[in-house]
């Protein structure tokens, strides 16, 4: 059983008992009625002083159980809330962290979870189970007098025909507003994500023209829904008190032709009020309570489309030897162009290194994602020690795979907690010896609080070189067996190449395979191998040298190549 099934079916049994808890409370709010009913009719005709005590201590005792009861229903209320989100709040984020970039929705998903969370939590839902309780109510009213019963039944068919109204009416109003809204967030997150860019070309008031412009359509439409909202609001409450003046009047009607006593009166108006109460409430809060219908819905569309195993045979750790066989990949933004990678294979043995170069858009990048399994491939295989990449847990797979992304970024917290992968059972020793590896360790200790120096929005601000190099020591924690750099030394000086070399030079000597991503001849000394790609085709793949010498001969260049690999900022060029 899937854990979206489990949630809904956890919550499903909560609901049962939040409905028993609001059928023992629909019953005790009898209390109120019954004993206007005893007092009009029992005690003030007899004077009888002890009927009176003993009435009020029974509704005391019957309204502090009310009050216990409803107590206890909220405390199930948010405890529903919160287990189903604890439940499905996990695979929610597992799967935007899976999907990163990929996904267009960003932490929507997310949002929808908390939208559900606060609306099970709130008094609408309640509101909702109340309703069929209504039925106790209204039989009571048959039971005063059947003329109060059809009037109060017919006010009643009344609301519930409004409610639909209310539902078809503002259903439209409700979807343009999500996505008015859904645009001019994006739109803003996007611009905050951006502002460097923003702010140093001047496009501060273009910006904020074109988001006044969304969020202003957001505006409209938050008015158009609110007007529609505030017209049914305010036509059931009215709808509701005329009902119950009207249930007064014919109540003293029936009186006067002897068919009722006084106390029946106030009893059936305050039976009638609390049989349309949940009603009107209903529909005052119908706009939250298809907002978390629709946060439902879209959170089991997007839990169903995920296509994670959730258990995966174990395999024995592997050596680090890489299998690529037929790697195809073809260009999403436009299929009719060349793939994005096309036939790509090659053979990488245990503790061999090998450099992927070449020029920009060749697909080195998109090659470096499928061989540390982030993303699978349209066509072909990944293997690590024989074993398809698709087939490993990913947990797992993790464990021995270090990958540093092109554009490297650390998480908020401590820069030990980045190395360690922010693994709880993660050793000092560990976390010390993988920045040690990275040669970062010196630079760490030179820090305010070293390893315990917080980065992100609540610590300091690290350079780009400075992230590149911690997010290395966090691919060597846990000592993998295949390292995948992408332009490791794209934002590093000529200290952190010299660092980036050693690292390297590490690796080898402790047989990590590594795929090597770089635009620069000073790391090539480092690798064994060279791979050149062209187009999204691996036009050479042979030892360093003999690629050297070849691309060498065809330059008209007056350095010999080994004088042009010392050179630290000299990029790629054959």
């Amino acid at each position: 059983m899937s854990n979206l099934n489990r949630a809904a079916r956890g919550f499903g049994y909560s609901m049962v008992a939040i409905a028993a808890f609001s059928l023992f409370s629909s019953i005790l709010q009898l209390t109120i009625p019954l004993y206007m009913l005893q007092v009009y009719d029992r005690v003030l005709p007899s004077k009888s002083t002890d009927t009176l005590l003993f009435l009020s201590m029974l509704a005391a005792v019957a309204l502090v159980t009310l009050g216990l009861t409803e107590i206890v229903r909220q405390v199930l209320t948010n405890r529903a809330a919160s287990k189903l989100d604890t439940e499905l709040a996990g695979d929610v984020m597992a799967q935007l962290v899976r999907e990163g970039n990929r996904s267009r929705l960003g932490g929507q998903p997310l949002r929808e979870l908390q939208t559900l969370r606060s609306i099970i939590a709130g008094r609408s839902l309640t509101s909702l189970i109340d309703l069929p309780f209504s039925a106790i109510f209204l039989l009571c009213l048959y039971f005063i007098h059947p003329y109060l019963f059809w009037l109060t039944f017919l006010g009643a068919g009344l609301l519930v025909g409004l409610a639909a109204l209310n539902f078809r009416i503002s259903k439209s109003t409700t979807d343009e507003q999500r996505c008015a809204f859904a645009k001019a967030d994006s739109f803003s997150r996007n611009a905050t994500e951006n502002a460097d860019s923003i702010v140093a070309m001047g496009m501060v008031k273009n910006v904020i023209a074109h988001w006044g412009n969304l969020h202003a359509d957001e505006l409209i439409a938050a008015d158009h829904s609110g007007r529609i909202s505030a017209f049914f609001s305010g036509m059931s409450r009215t709808l509701r008190f005329v009902i119950q003046a009207a249930i007064l009047g014919l109540g003293a009607f029936l009186v006067q032709l002897d068919q009722m006593t006084a106390g029946m009166i106030f009893a059936a108006s305050i039976i009638a009020g609390r049989t349309l109460q949940p009603i009107d409430v209903v529909i005052n809060s119908w706009s939250q309570l298809n907002a978390g219908w629709i946060a439902w819905t879209n959170t089991k569309k997007y839990l169903a489309s995920n296509n994670y195993k959730a258990t995966q045979t174990k395999v024995d750790a592997p050596l680090g030897h890489l299998s690529v066989h037929e790697l195809i990949q073809p260009n999403a933004l436009d299929p009719k162009k060349p793939p994005v990678l096309d036939r790509v294979s090659f053979q990488l043995p245990a503790g061999r290194s090998v450099a992927v170069i070449g020029p920009s858009g060749a697909g080195k990048s998109t090659l470096a994602k499928f061989l540390v399994g982030v993303q699978q491939p349209f066509a072909g295989t990944v293997r690590l020690d024989g074993n398809d990449l698709a087939n490993w847990d990913p947990d797992t797979l993790g464990s021995y795979v270090g990958y540093l992304a092109q554009d490297a970024q650390l998480l908020p917290g401590s820069i030990a907690q980045n190395i360690g992968r922010f693994d709880p059972s993660a050793r000092d020793e560990d976390i010390v010896h993988a920045a040690q590896m990275a040669q970062v360790d010196e630079l760490i200790k030179k820090l305010p609080q070293g390893y315990d120096t917080l980065v992100g929005p609540d610590g300091i601000q690290l350079s780009g070189g400075q992230k590149q190099r911690i997010a290395l020591a966090r691919a060597f924690f846990g000592n993998p067996k295949l390292l995948v750099l992408d332009e490791p030394n794209s934002s590093l000086d000529r200290e952190g190449e010299k660092a980036l070399l050693k690292a390297l030079l590490s690796a080898r000597k402790a047989g990590i395979s590594v795929v090597l991503i770089t635009q620069r001849e000073s790391v090539l000394q480092a690798v064994d191998i060279i791979l050149r790609m062209k187009d999204g085709t691996v036009t050479d793949f042979d030892v360093r040298d003999k690629v050297i010498r070849k691309y060498a001969e065809k330059r008209s260049a007056t350095l010999p190549m080994h004088a042009a690999a010392n050179d630290a900022g000299k990029s790629v060029n054959f």
